[in-house]
């Protein structure tokens, strides 16, 4: 072949695949900026964290009232309003460019150690090829949700974050102080808990209280501002009229944005509008079960999600460390969308520890069963699905279930890896 169309090492490249990759961030913290300072219905999100702010200030419940320019509540524990605080007094086109520089450099962080974790090593010992391979194909599936995440202000990326950094101190062996960081992780998003779940079920005591001391802290935190009176008022709103109440079809996220497992018992079997194209309601009721019925399958949902992490600590608590331990993290970061009541698309940017794990396995590990990577495609098709199609039929397979769907292929390959990965060839 002439040496003009010989391509280079990889090694030689990498230079050059940086500084794709630092225009390619750049264009992203911008497009999501313009989404968000230019849209107003693109910007309710990051509004209702600071309009949460405001009502504390003012001294007024921050669940009662929603954002002025349409019906969004905020729906958080009092934390995260109160840390928002400081953010009222700057200018909102300001507040917006500095949250997305603070979440592009936060999922880069988070990648970054989730992988050197899993693979024992620092990053940047990783070979150039692998490391990039990985994150690519992680990202792959991933970066239409971390987009949609950056381009409404979303909170999800912070708590992953947070869950991770307790996974760091864990592997560090500062177990309390990784469980406070998980349990700060909660106290942000609730649906960070399949985490406490997985180290509960492995009888990690160190952990799991460091993450009940993680959530007193993040839950009583706010009183230094507030007094323990009101911040006691507004936890025990927040647990009775959001965390505990059961209806679906009645709470402060609308249903044609709730994608969760439980959303879709509604679809099916109840008269739910599934969603709403050009103005015109559309139905995929199966047959209707009674309203008590629903409530009961929505809790055993949850009860399954616990139970599948707890069945995965118990099956494979004898393998190395990639798949007793790592392999039910990924495990727990896979399953926490589907542990929500409600599920919106930037939840699923919680799915990327999950697919570096499931990556590494099969271009690092180089794990050649085919049910395994029939799983990881399948999950990562389903998953973008909806932007093949048109508007109608977009909003039809999303309501149909394809997210939710994706994520259990997804949770599945986990499983599968972990079978066929043979115990003494992983021990770390």
């Amino acid at each position: 072949m002439p040496e003009f169309f010989r391509v280079p090492p990889f090694e030689k490249l990498v230079k050059f695949y940086r500084v794709l990759a630092a225009i390619a961030v750049l264009v992203v913290i911008y497009l999501a900026s313009a989404k968000l300072i230019r849209n107003p219905i693109a910007k309710p999100d990051l509004e209702v964290y600071l309009h949460a702010a405001n009502l504390i200030l003012a001294g007024n419940n921050p669940y009662l009232t929603p954002i002025p320019a349409g019906v969004f509540f905020y729906v958080y524990p009092p934390l995260f309003a109160v840390l928002f605080i400081p953010f009222t007094f700057i200018p909102i086109n300001i507040v917006v460019v500095l949250w997305c520089v603070l979440n592009v450099l936060l999922i880069g962080w988070s990648m970054k150690t989730f992988y050197e974790l899993i693979n024992g090593t620092s990053f940047f010992e990783i070979p150039a090829q692998t490391r990039w391979a990985v994150c690519f194909f992680a990202l792959l599936p991933t970066f239409k949700f971390i987009f949609n995440h950056l381009s409404f202000g979303q909170s999800d990326i912070v708590m992953l974050a947070l869950a991770v950094l307790g996974l760091a101190y864990w592997a560090r062996n500062r177990q309390v102080t990784g469980g406070v960081a998980i349990g700060f992780s909660i106290v942000t998003k609730v649906i960070s808990l399949p985490l406490a779940i997985w180290f509960a079920a492995k009888g990690n005591v160190r952990v799991t209280m460091g993450i009940a001391l993680g959530l007193l802290a993040g839950l009583l935190l706010p009183a230094l501002l507030l007094g323990f009176g009101k911040n006691l008022e507004f936890l025990d709103y927040w647990v009775r009229h959001i965390v505990l109440y059961s209806d679906l079809r009645h709470i402060k996220t609308p249903m044609n944005v709730n994608l969760s497992l439980q959303a879709q018992l509604y679809r099916f079997f109840s008269d739910t509008v599934a969603f709403e194209y050009d103005g015109k309601p559309y139905y995929l009721t199966l047959f209707t079960v009674p309203a008590e019925t629903l409530h009961l399958a929505g809790r055993l949902i949850v009860i399954l999600v616990a139970g599948t992490l707890a069945g995965y600590a118990l099956k494979f608590r004898k393998q190395g460390a990639l798949v007793s331990q790592w392999g039910g993290m990924a495990l727990a970061f896979s399953l926490m969308p589907l542990f929500a009541t409600v599920m919106q698309k930037h939840y699923l940017v919680l799915l990327l520890p999950a697919y570096i794990y499931v990556v590494h396995i099969w271009y690092s590990i180089q794990l050649k069963d085919k049910v395994f990577r029939v799983l990881v495609v399948a999950s990562m098709v389903l998953l973008n699905f909806t932007v093949f199609f048109g508007e109608f039929l977009s909003r039809a397979f999303a309501a149909g279930g394809c997210y939710a769907l994706g994520v259990l292929l997804l949770s599945a390959a986990i499983f599968r890896a972990a079978g066929r990965l043979h115990a003494n060839s992983y021990l770390s």
